[in-house]
């Protein structure tokens, strides 16, 4: 019997330790590469697929990921570039959006996932919408692409205090409406092509930090505890709206222009229309204003209707605007006890 050196079995056992180091190595490349493979062939594009330095995933379609694909509440692998969609939404058990594609052609989904809690991570370029809506536990924006092509969505996010890291240029629609811990819109945008929604954010006390340039609608109806419009961009290209504003108590810092409608209607606090844009391009509303008592501060053109209905205390039409395209409305106002003040220039009629 060979009785073998101490050098020898030192020697040995070196070998075998990074012989059985290797094996675990390659058991677990070849684990995560079998993970991958069947993660592709759930995919409904799996031939748009491939693969990157690093096990990177990449897209020339769309990447679908299911709350079973999560590990430990993470993606389970890291994503390069998709060039369609990148669709996590309804992912419960998701805690964070590391691995997430940086760069997305067209649509990013997270919405419904209740346990994210940050969004760094997200994609940095993101081609047509991001969508982290109804994410109760999300707290900031920080981390979401500073542009996107169309529209940011991250309405009914509850737990939401701050605007703050949000894009600063949205093609289409900025919506953060239903976010009920919102206080500010401070981090706003500043530019927004289409519509912005902050309504039923029933914490928010201030619209400082508005976007200044909006293109379409600009909503901040059923916002209970704001007070002012002060901060509001001083030109919207539609609509805009603060009805059911139920602490409103002055229309002063309203935008100057407004391209559509301009509804403050059902506002109770609402004593006088001093402020409001002295030219509408479609409707006026201050309807259901029971406090309301004065129309002075009314604009001076509204190109189509004009309502001031339902307000019980408004006892004269004195401020009203000089001309009205369309008609005006100004029934069951009991305390109203004559038209004197009616606009000079109708288009339509007056009905009481």
């Amino acid at each position: 019997m060979k009785i073998k050196k101490f050098s020898e079995f030192i020697t040995e056992g070196m070998w075998g330790s990074a012989l059985r180091r290797s094996n675990t190595a390659k058991e677990r490349k070849d684990d995560e590469a079998n993970r991958i493979q069947e993660f592709i062939n759930n995919q409904g594009e799996p031939e748009s697929i491939y693969i990157t330095d690093g096990n990177v995933i990449n897209s020339k379609g769309y990447i679908f990921i299911r709350n079973t694909d999560l590990v430990n509440g993470k993606l389970p692998f890291k994503f390069g570039r998709v060039d369609k969609d990148f669709d996590c939404r309804e992912c419960t058990s998701l805690t964070s959006l590391e691995g997430a594609p940086q760069e997305v052609g067209r649509n990013f989904y997270c919405r419904d996932c209740p346990s994210l809690k940050s969004l760094k991570g997200a994609p940095q370029e993101v081609g047509e919408n991001f969508s982290c809506s109804n994410c109760t536990s999300l707290t900031s924006l920080e981390g979401v692409p500073q542009k996107v092509g169309r529209n940011f969505i991250c309405q009914e996010c509850t737990s939401l205090k701050s605007l703050k890291g949000a894009p600063k240029e949205v093609g289409r629609t900025f919506c953060c409406s239903n976010c009920t811990s919102l206080t500010s819109l401070e981090g706003a945008p500043q530019k927004v092509g289409g519509n912005f929604s902050c309504s039923d954010c029933s914490s928010l006390t201030s619209l400082k930090g508005s976007p200044q340039e909006v293109g379409g609608n600009f909503s901040c109806s059923d916002c209970t505890s704001l007070t002012t419009l002060e901060g509001t961009p001083q030109k919207v290209g539609g609509d805009f709206y603060c009805s059911d504003c139920s602490s409103l108590t002055t229309l002063e810092g309203s935008p100057q222009e407004v391209g559509w409608n301009f509804s403050c209607s059902d506002c109770p606090s609402l004593k006088s229309l001093e402020g409001s844009p002295q030219k509408v391009g479609g409707d006026f509303s201050c309807s259901y204003c029971p406090s309301l008592t004065s129309l002075e501060g009314a604009p001076q053109e509204v190109s189509r209707d004009f309502y001031c209905r339902d307000c019980p205390s408004l006892k004269s039409l004195e401020g009203s605007p000089q001309k009205v395209g369309g008609d005006f409305y100004c029934r069951n106002c009991p305390s109203l006890t004559s038209h004197e003040g009616a606009p000079k220039k109708l288009g339509g009629k007056i009905i009481n």
